[in-house]
């Protein structure tokens, strides 16, 4: 007989966890509203979050984050953030918020670790050449939707919907002074599903996506918290810039002066509230960070993958694509061999993927291209299309 909580201690327990959820604000999303297609019953230290957590660590596409970009791509510098880095750093930035404002935790890491599963090789670079080839069927690429779509609509994973939902909406491109909880926002699957559709042809902006929890509004802005500091670090380590490049503002100019005087500036203006907001001040100091940013670091050459030309890396995208479009429609020994058995571990969930996108072939030829790490992507290509 496989090993079993103790009676006493899961009757412990069940009193300890039901104390803390009192404590939890008012806005807080309660793990006994957790919304999932599939029945479950928690475990008493398994809670509903709890077990999304784990189920995003023990994703494939989790372990490869390690090899995506995060800014600078194909460098041999093991000082330089990954995409790996990136989302726990949001993780643990959006969690000592959330407990300061007595949120549940356990759903921010759920939906801090799994937002960027939706990522490509090359980043955002990457993401730009996807959507060039996804524009040719009539759709989009987006990694925010991407990411979604790995969730519900790939590997089934069967989280919850506040997750999903979060994931969905943490777009951290566009950053706004307060984040209010859209409670329409994604009351249902159904309404997810919607709108994952309208998303996929392009006709869902970004005011239409926004958490239906608080919890999902503090990861998205925690995720641009987490990259302003830290790319200026990574391009100051690789001497691309120097932080004297940089204004010293309210929140000052160096990654921990800015998470520290973020934290502190969201914490005061949302405390006891239901949004995320900063202040004025906080917020111009921000935009004027990430304008910096952009001319120093993200439209500079440095940015570039190294090697590539823009061009390069589209003939690239390009050729892998054409080369899995071709298998698809044929044997599909390059599918079968090199997506399928990686996609998920219960494979009758991985058919059911397959069967709903037989004639949706680009969508699955993308899906297997967004999946790749970047050296795999350019190994792949050396190896099949050359």
């Amino acid at each position: 007989m496989k090993i079993q909580l103790d009676k006493n201690i899961e009757t412990a327990l069940a009193k300890q966890y039901s104390q803390r959820d009192e404590l939890l604000s008012k806005f807080a999303a309660k793990d006994a509203k957790a919304v999932r297609k599939d029945e479950y019953t928690p475990k008493i230290f398994r809670r509903q979050y709890i077990r999304d957590c784990e189920v995003v660590l023990n994703l494939p596409l989790f372990n490869r984050y390690a090899g995506k970009t995060q800014v600078f791509s194909l460098l041999d510098n093991d000082d330089i953030s990954t995409r790996a880095y990136h989302v726990q750093l949001v993780s643990r930035i959006a969690r000592t918020i959330g407990s300061a404002l007595s949120l549940n935790c356990d759903l921010i890491e759920a939906i801090a670790l799994a937002h960027d599963l939706g990522h490509c090789p090359f980043g955002h670079r990457g993401e730009k050449l996807l959507d060039n080839v996804a524009k040719r069927y009539g759709y989009r690429f987006f990694h925010h939707v991407q990411g979604a779509r790995y969730l519900l609509s790939i590997v089934k994973s069967d989280l919850s919907l506040q997750v999903i939902d979060g994931v969905l909406c943490h777009n951290g491109e566009e950053i706004l002074p307060c984040y209010a909880p859209n409670e329409k926002s994604c009351k249902n699957f159904d309404d997810l599903q919607n709108k994952l559709d309208q998303a996929y042809v392009g006709k869902l902006n970004d005011a239409g996506l926004m958490a239906s929890t608080l919890e999902g509004c503090l990861v998205r802005i925690c995720d641009v918290i987490a990259y302003v500091g830290k790319d200026r670090q990574d391009a100051e380590k690789l001497r691309y810039a120097r932080f004297d490049d940089f204004s010293d503002t309210i929140l000052g100019k160096f990654n921990h002066e800015i998470i520290s005087s973020l934290c502190s500036d969201i914490i005061n203006n949302s405390y006891g509230k239901n949004h995320i907001k900063m202040s004025d001040n906080a917020f111009d100091a921000l935009m004027k960070i990430k304008d910096e940013n952009y001319a120093l670091i993200y439209k500079s050459d440095h940015s570039k993958v190294d090697g590539y030309s823009d061009g390069d890396l589209q003939k690239i995208v390009d050729d892998v694509f054409e080369l899995i479009m071709t298998d698809l429609k044929g044997e599909r020994k390059i599918v079968d061999k090199y997506y399928r058995p990686y996609i998920y571990p219960n494979s009758k969930k991985v058919e059911e993927y397959f069967q709903e996108n037989l004639d949706f072939p680009h969508r699955v030829a993308i899906d297997m291209i967004a999946g790749m790490s970047d050296k795999y992507l350019l190994t792949f290509h050396e190896k099949h299309c050359k």
